[in-house]
């Protein structure tokens, strides 16, 4: 099973970065060990929480916190005494392995959280570019906004697959699609999303704390004036996490591709 993009960027490449926080742990108590009593184990301190601090910025989540419990796994070994054992003499020098620990935690959600919202503003505004462009080509061109619906959704979400269907004498008829040539699709048997882009329960799934859309596909009905006249349909990417304010945007495409003419 593979992460999409998106789970990256929020969660980072944390299996590589943790053993780099684990190296860099080392590193920095043999370089200095030698100056344990003249640099001053405050000033020790400090630097294992930045190493966990970037460790966490750069990797994410995971690297953070394996980041962590090797800082204060190496400062225990080289910095309290007995040196070079795990052991622990003093109530102070338990103490502050603690909190180094504990340091090097909250600097690791506080990293994941930070590359999270910088994400979440990003996407916000990628889905307002395409409901715009969407309503534009709406109302100056009518039907070729289900074209620009489907590639601006299929760049936007990833997605292996995107289509527009629109009511037919015979049926549903695919007037524009984009990505991957799905198989033909029984619309009835996939989940709909409602009016506001709420995946229906039984159907909601996360990855990493955040929805995901369900991986045989959704649908979300083009409904003008209380009657079905086609639907949008997005084969998603595989566990690509989805924020409320796309599925919102998502309803909203769908909304004024039902009005388009």
């Amino acid at each position: 099973m593979t992460r999409s993009d998106r789970s990256l960027e929020i969660d980072g490449e944390g299996a590589f970065w943790a053993v780099a926080g684990f190296a860099a742990s080392l590193v920095v108590g043999v370089a200095l060990r030698p100056l344990r009593v003249s640099a001053g184990l405050e000033n020790v301190v400090v630097v294992y929480v930045i190493v966990v601090a970037l460790a966490a910025a750069i990797g994410g989540r995971l690297a953070g916190l394996a980041t962590s419990l090797a800082a204060a796994l190496a400062y225990n070994w080289f910095f309290t005494t007995p040196y070079e054992t795990l052991r622990v003499d003093s109530a102070e020098q338990v103490a502050t392995v603690v909190l180094l620990f504990v340091a090097g935690l909250l600097a690791s959600l506080g990293g994941r959280a930070t590359r999270r919202a910088r994400v979440e503003a990003r996407e916000e505004a990628d889905v307002l570019q395409v409901l715009t462009a969407v309503n534009l080509t709406a109302a100056r061109r009518g039907m070729k906004a289900d074209t620009v619906a489907v590639h601006g959704l299929r760049d936007l979400l990833d997605a292996r697959s995107v289509r527009v269907v629109r009511n037919g004498p015979e049926g549903d008829l695919v007037v524009a699609s984009a990505g991957q040539r799905a198989d033909d699709l029984d619309l009835d048997r996939l989940p709909h999303l409602d009016e506001e882009g709420r995946i229906p329960s039984g159907h909601r799934r996360s990855v990493g704390g955040t929805l995901v859309l369900p991986a045989e596909g959704a649908v979300v009905d083009l409904v003008r004036r209380d009657r079905r006249v086609g639907a949008l349909v997005i084969i998603p990417a595989e566990d690509r996490p989805i924020l409320r304010e796309t599925r919102l945007g998502i309803a909203a495409v769908a909304h004024a591709l039902a009005n388009a003419r």
